[in-house]
Order: C-alpha cells, then structure tokens, then sequence
C-alpha cells in the first residue's frame, strides 16, 4: 500500500502531540478529488484544535490544515470538470446544501457544515481528499506558497468589513493585533474599499509593516493611552467599525474605540469566550455587536481574483518544511510573526 506523510495528532494537548507519521495514501470516492498539497498555511484553528476543540468533538487522529494550495493527483467517480494536473486551492467549508440557510446562500451558518482540517482530514499531508465542489482554481498569477497564505484570512476578512460590517468608503475602521492573518488582509480589503485604518500592533518593526500594507495610524497597544490615542486619531469621534479577532481580551477596548452608531465586528474568542458587558453603554451610544463565521465560496473566489490582479498581496512572515510543524505552531502562539506561517509540502 502506498503511504504518505502526515502530520497528526492522536489526543489533544501541547506541540508534542504533533507526529510525523507514514499513513495510507487516501483514495477518491464518488464526487471527491485526490490533491498533491504542494503548500498548507497555518491558522489559529490548527493551534485551538489540537488544544482541544470549543464547538464539539472531532474525530482522531487528525490532520488539521485548512489553507492549502496544490494539484489535482487522482479523480473519483461522476466528477466533470476538472483533471489530473489542475492547480487549484479550495474553499474549506463543506456545507449540506439542503437547509434554510444553504437555500438563502447564507453558507457560513449552516447547521451541519463541516470544516476541511477540522472535522476531516486536511492538508499537512502530502496527499488530501476534497469534494470536488469546494475546488477552485488557482489563481495563475501566484506561487502555491503565496495562494496557500489567502483563503482563511482574506475571505474572513472579506466577510467581516465588508460583508456583515458594511464597510464604507469614507468611513474609518479599527484593526487590532496587525500581525494577525486576518488583520494583515483586513488592513489592505479596508484600504481597497476606500476606508480610513488605523490598526494596533506592539512592536516598531510591526508598526512599519502594518503601515507598509495601507495603514493609516498606527498605535502601539502596550501604550497605557493607547485607545484614546485611536479616538483622537478620528478626530476624537471614534471609529465607524472596529474589527475583533481577538475574544474576551480586546472587547472592552474595541467597544471604547467606537463612535456612536459604530459597529464590532467579530469572529474569534481564543483568548476568552465570555465577557462582562456593559449593556448600557451599548444602547446610550447606539452601538452595533456583529458576529462572522468564515466566507462564502463566491467571497473566497472574489478576494482570490484580487490577489491575482494584485489589488490585496498575500503577507507571508516566513515558510517551513513540515517536518518543522511543531515550530510553526509555535510561532503561532507566541505571536512571533507578521503575516501567515506557510508549510511547503511539495
């Protein structure tokens, strides 16, 4: 039997968990395609499902990875449209597409969706399975590396601003923690959609960067002032969205940063999922708490196609071999990077 490698883990806990091991090479079935990863960038989900997951169990061992870019190696049956050699990246929600929500075009909240990496195997291997529906093509201007950067954080940062916040041109936006995946997008999909930035981040050489991708003020979040240093950069009104990654940790900072009428748009909660909130302050200055869960296929291929014409860049802060996995979930959770963790693969 022919094996690849994979990364996996059998029991949730610390780095250690991780294993390179050598494990049948999958085999296509019905509607699905087999695809040689060449390139699997890392999330926060890598990182919060091998701790142990917040929305119900998974299945172990696993092979996480959500972000992958590569070639189609072998295709299952009553598939049209695709073949052998294709380059393509994919759209990681694999949703039912028979509820009320699916029906809507309303993908990301549907109640039996299933996450590529999450509740299947994903792409820290050499070889994956996916249905052939969530396939798209690889954007030609791009590296597999550069593609495999995009899709988590440039569609849920599509998603967030522009989608479910409405972001407008004119109006300004608050982008905490800059380093983030998905505040390095959110960053330049603000500036494309003719907004104001002003982000936060903790470092000079994170400052530069953040200003190098569109920013127009940043401030240094281990200053005591620095959400009044947010506000006077308004003009002293506020900003019109702030934009939380972050949980329980941040909220009460970007409630502050709002004007009256703003709006939080959040879809994360790794550093703590309850928060004591003061309602009042909510209703007395007409603010607005959104959630966003991911992106839809038609969002993910948009913010592709703007990537391939140049409009948003991939931010890479650097790319490892997988045998170096363990490495890069520790980058992720000492937040030592700007931009994403890429493992090349092939």
């Amino acid at each position: 039997m022919k094996t690849m490698l994979a990364a996996r883990f059998h029991e949730h806990g610390e780095r250690d968990v991780i294993q390179l091991e050598h494990v049948p090479v999958p085999q296509p079935g019905s509607g699905e395609v087999r695809v040689k990863v060449h390139a699997c960038a890392l999330n926060w989900l890598d990182v919060g499902i091998r701790r142990g997951p917040q929305f119900g169990a998974v299945p172990l061992p696993l092979t996480t990875g959500v972000d992958i870019s590569g070639l189609i190696d072998e295709i299952g049956a009553d598939i049209t449209g695709w073949s052998p050699g294709d380059a393509v990246t994919m759209y990681s929600l694999v949703t039912c597409g028979e509820c009320e929500f699916c029906r809507a075009g309303e993908v990301t909240v549907c109640p039996q969706h299933q996450i590529i990496g999450e509740h299947m195997a994903g792409g820290l291997a050499e070889y994956m399975l996916v249905p052939a529906r969530n396939l798209i093509p690889k954007p030609a201007n791009l590296s597999h590396v550069e593609v495999a950067a995009l899709p988590v954080v440039a569609g849920t940062a599509w998603h967030m601003l522009i989608t479910v916040a409405r972001l407008a041109a004119g109006e300004s936006v608050f982008i905490p923690g800059a380093g983030g995946g998905v505040a390095s997008m959110g960053i330049q999909i603000a500036k494309h959609a003719g907004a104001k930035v002003i982000a936060s981040t903790s470092t000079p050489e994170k400052m530069a960067q953040a200003s190098e991708l569109g920013a127009d003020h940043i401030v240094n979040y281990r200053d005591a002032d620095w959400v009044e240093q947010v506000i006077a950069a308004t003009g002293g009104r506020g900003v019109d969205v702030a934009q939380d990654l972050v949980g329980a940790a941040t909220w009460a900072d970007s409630l502050r940063t709002l004007a009256r009428n703003g709006r939080m748009v959040v879809c994360g909660s790794h550093s703590g999922r309850e928060f004591n909130l003061r309602i009042p302050q909510i209703y007395h200055r007409q603010l607005s708490i959104l959630g966003a869960n991911g992106a839809t296929y038609n969002e993910l291929c948009q913010v592709l196609d703007l990537a391939n014409q140049g409009a948003l860049r991939p931010v890479i802060d650097r790319v490892l071999p997988l045998s170096e996995i363990r490495e890069g979930h520790r980058i992720l959770e000492e937040h030592d990077h700007f931009g994403k963790v890429v493992m090349q693969i092939a």
